[in-house]
């Protein structure tokens, strides 16, 4: 029977029900917050899925002031969060390699001439227009070992037997093998580094057929020729995609969208802020 309280007042008598009531209210809030968090997970896990966008590889390091394929220009694109630099390689009349991407110094320095016609020690003495002295390969892998996770190194030309010879010594000195890829236009350089225990990559303007592309680690295609399709047989053949060289973030989305492994670009500080807002949204 119910029986009513002391004091008379008509309610009844809880008893211990108060204790039995806040021991639910307590599993209810345990409950709610472990499902919260799980879902706080799965929400994480699934944003990161959706944020895949290509990893960064600065075109000859920063060009915002001008500069390319020296020092400075790596620094600033190392200091402003990317973990891959491109750059061109030359080797002079000694056959040492050197940055330069034009077969003539005239452009980007304040000499003239050939490379393959200077002495190393003639290279030395040149000066860019804010007073640099254009890096030899050795000095660049040396700056950019332990702080990047790839470099490009574009072979501008074939080298000879001293050519390679000198090559294999700057990689060896870095122990750049494996993080340093060797890249070109000419199927026929990459022939000739054969024997440098690197990846190599082969540049092309047009896209190149599947086969060809699987007889690479990767392929460097110029961007406006790259389509979903194509992407996906390059991989499938197993050959990484990379695309050269887009400049704006509709092009980015776009190629990101087919699912290219790296993207070069001449917009380092731009492209990171648009991957940074595009695994944020």
């Amino acid at each position: 029977p119910r029986r009513r309280s002391s004091a008379g007042d008509g309610k009844l008598q809880t008893h211990g029900a108060p204790r039995i009531l806040r021991g639910e209210a307590l599993m209810i809030l345990l409950l709610t917050v472990l499902t919260l968090a799980e879902i706080t997970r799965t929400s994480s896990a699934v944003a990161a899925a959706r944020c895949s966008v290509p990893s960064l590889v600065s075109h000859r390091g920063d060009r915002s002031a001008g500069l390319e394929n020296t020092l400075t220009a790596f620094g600033r694109t190392l200091d402003a969060g990317s973990a891959g630099v491109e750059f061109d390689v030359r080797f002079t009349k000694d056959h040492h390699p050197v940055l330069m991407h034009d077969a003539t110094v005239d452009r980007t320095t304040t000499g003239s001439g050939r490379v393959a016609a200077m002495t190393l020690t003639r290279f030395r003495t040149l000066r860019t227009g804010d007073g640099q002295h254009p890096p030899t390969l050795g000095q660049a892998l040396a700056l950019l070992r332990g702080r990047v996770s790839e470099a490009l190194v574009e072979l501008k030309q074939i080298p000879d037997a001293a050519d390679l010879r000198a090559l294999h010594d700057a990689y060896r000195r870095q122990d750049a093998f494996r993080w340093a890829n060797l890249t070109s236009f000419s199927p026929m350089a990459l022939r000739a580094v054969d024997s440098i225990p690197a990846r190599k990559g082969l540049v092309t303007r047009s896209a190149p057929s599947v086969a060809l592309a699987g007889t690479y680690a990767f392929v460097a295609v110029r961007y406006d020729r790259l389509t979903r399709a194509r992407v996906r047989a390059y991989r499938n053949a197993g050959a990484a995609v990379y695309a050269w060289t887009p400049n704006n973030r509709d092009a980015w989305r776009r190629l990101a969208g087919y699912g290219v492994t790296r993207i070069l670009t001449d917009q380092s500080t731009d492209y990171l802020a648009w991957a940074r807002g595009t695994c944020r949204s």
